[in-house]
């Protein structure tokens, strides 16, 4: 009797650990930014931009403010927000990225923005993506030019590198797979005007090591609609895979791809052993197989959308308030920044004595709801009839109300 074959799992499940080290984001729209339809579609493409650990089907009223985003971004695992709005009186957009739950929040000025249709508008041979597609099962990959290295740059750019760099989650490059890799995020400063433009991409490979029949052929597994190539004309099997008109090299013309764009790529073959008692002896060098299973491979990149040029203008402490760590525009003399630091004090001990009076507040109203409680019980256990008065039910209500501003309040 033949034993039988158990399935082994190719795949290891990430842990509860694992899950919370992932930064997640959530990407709002407030204000007048809500009845700009360009900038809510632009909100949309960001979304999918930030996919998968981002909100993408987040919708917002006109009702909701910063504070309840922030209240919820907690309890959700949420450790990024970017919250685009717009000014009532100019009109132009803007750009913060906030670390929860304390901050700090990098403010921009959209300097100009494209959508996702409309860098497809333009582009020969658009990539059509949707949603659920593949390329947006694994976080892109972000790449970061312009900046200057993190021990000779100054403390603000310091802070912008790593918030942007917290955006998504570290790769290891023992463990990621380079395949797993389908979409590329790029930054780009400009030096000079301090600019910061954003590019987003999907990345594709072909194959150049062979001829076009083959690749004909090997697309035919890929997309199931294409119709199998007229095969009447070929005489020999040697016509497919040796181009005859590729100068009978049989290969890719070299016009078709530059060389710092070819690479070689190790594909997972995976190889099911036939004769179970065959000798090690028997088997091929493992270096052998390393190499039959390489394959050049020519990397192209297709945008996919949206651009954005960004200019910063200030980095708070806080998350959309506090104490201005740095300003692009003004410039503060030692004596002004001194009497900021003591206004920001004092309004820091007068938070903290508002949170000890209200928190003082809410423990008498839970001492006066409790003590209700307990008579209601007393009366129930007496066998007397309890009768609750509409003033008790607001009241209630009342305490209810100030425990859940209080616990909204202290986050």
């Amino acid at each position: 009797m033949a034993k039988r074959r158990s399935k082994t799992r190719t795949h290891v499940k990430a842990t509860d650990e694992d899950l919370a080290k992932i930064p997640k984001s959530m990407v709002i729209h407030l204000g007048t930014a809500l009845q700009n339809h360009s900038l809510t579609q632009l909100v949309k493409d960001t979304r999918n931009m930030m996919q998968p650990h981002t909100a993408i089907s987040l919708r917002e009223r006109k009702s909701n403010k910063l504070k309840d985003f922030v209240v919820m971004a907690g309890p959700l695992g949420v450790s990024q927000l970017m919250i685009f709005s717009q000014s009532e009186d100019t009109g132009s957009s803007q750009l913060r990225i906030a670390r929860t739950p304390h901050g700090p929040t990098a403010c921009f000025k959209i300097k100009s923005y494209s959508l996702c249709k409309d860098v497809a508008r333009f582009l020969k041979h658009p990539k059509s993506i949707s949603k659920q597609s593949p390329e947006f099962l694994a976080p892109p990959l972000l790449v970061m030019n312009g900046f200057s290295n993190p021990k000779d740059s100054p403390a603000h750019e310091k802070l912008l590198i790593t918030m942007f760099q917290n955006l998504f989650p570290p790769i290891s490059p023992q463990s990621t797979k380079v395949g797993s890799i389908k979409r590329v995020l790029l930054l780009n400063k400009d030096r000079e005007t301090g600019i910061i433009e954003i590019r987003h991409y999907a990345i594709d490979t072909k194959l150049v090591d062979v001829s076009k029949g083959v690749k004909r052929l090997i697309n035919l597994n890929k997309n199931s609609a294409r119709r199998m190539p007229n095969l009447a004309k070929v005489g020999d099997m040697s016509d497919i895979i040796l181009d005859p008109y590729a100068n009978a090299v049989g290969y890719t013309s070299e016009s078709e791809v530059e060389d710092d764009s070819v690479v070689d790529i190790k594909e997972d073959v995976t190889v099911i052993a036939r004769n179970r008692s065959a000798t090690p002896a028997a088997a091929e060098p493992a270096d052998q197989d390393d190499k039959k299973n390489v394959r050049k491979r020519a990397v192209k990149l297709t945008e996919l959308g949206p651009r954005m040029e960004l200019d910063l203008v200030k980095i708070e402490e806080g998350i959309c308030s506090g104490k201005v760590l740095h300003h692009a525009f003004i410039a503060k003399t030692d004596k002004e920044i001194k009497q900021l630091e003591q206004k920001h004090a004092v309004k820091r001990k007068l938070k903290e004595e508002r949170k000890k009076a209200q928190q003082k507040n809410v423990d008498a109203k839970k001492a006066k709801k409790e003590e209700k409680k307990k008579r209601r019980e007393d009366a129930r256990k007496r066998g007397e009839k309890v009768e609750s008065s509409d003033s008790e039910d607001e009241s209630e209500s009342e305490i209810d109300e100030d425990l859940s501003d209080f616990e909204e309040f202290s986050t």
